[in-house]
């Protein structure tokens, strides 16, 4: 089929390997706007190390019990709705990696310009705190839902697949439903089987 009449279909790719994926590139996100945030204090930039910590604390925290529910509840309904998947395009690697580069450089010139103008209005460095803390706690939340999704691929001898909308960057971080195939033949469990009405 050509790729004009796929372009406006669905990705799936794999659960486990997009959510360790996303909770790598969080978890990086949150380091890098610590060490921001630790050289603008060595340097003695516009920062309060006591009220800075209090807000990455706080968002720390707030992060992992906000997505350690989240992502219980994504995993359990993910795991009541698994079928196989319809009109959809598996994700190839190369496609992957581009996507991926894409969101990571969004998502860090984001933070990078956000903490810049935070640091010419403002002599706190919450921002770069709040960052350090949220990231770091998405990221380790995402890394331990990744170990249950490849959990259950192991429970049912299957790949386990998230959908991705046709422009989307990043796998939705609420509840989605999930699609299962069998394992492919010994040494080629990586790639999914045909099955009919799924465009490979």
């Amino acid at each position: 089929m050509a790729d004009a009449a796929l372009a406006g279909l669905p990705r799936i790719v794999r659960a486990d390997d997009e959510i360790r994926w996303r909770g790598q590139v969080l978890t990086s996100l949150g380091l890098a706007s610590l060490s921001y945030w630790i050289i603008l204090w060595l340097v003695d930039g516009p920062v309060e190390p006591v009220f800075a910590g209090i807000v990455f604390g706080a968002a720390l925290l707030l992060a992992l019990v906000l997505g350690g529910i989240t992502s219980r509840r994504r995993f359990a309904h993910a795991m009541l709705t698994l079928r196989p998947p319809r009109s959809v395009v598996h994700e190839t690697a190369a496609d992957a990696r581009e996507r991926r580069v894409r969101a990571a450089t969004v998502m860090f010139l984001g933070v990078g310009i956000l903490l810049l103008l935070d640091t010419l209005v403002s002599e706190v460095g919450a921002t770069a705190a709040l960052v350090a803390g949220a990231g770091i706690g998405a990221g380790i939340i995402d890394r331990l839902e990744a170990r249950r999704w490849a959990l259950a691929e192991d429970e049912h001898d299957s790949r386990i697949f998230l959908v991705l909308r046709p422009n989307a960057l990043i796998a939705r971080m609420g509840i989605q439903d999930a699609y299962e195939l069998p394992r492919g033949r010994r040494g080629d469990d990586d790639e999914p089987p045909e099955f009919p009405g799924t465009y490979l």
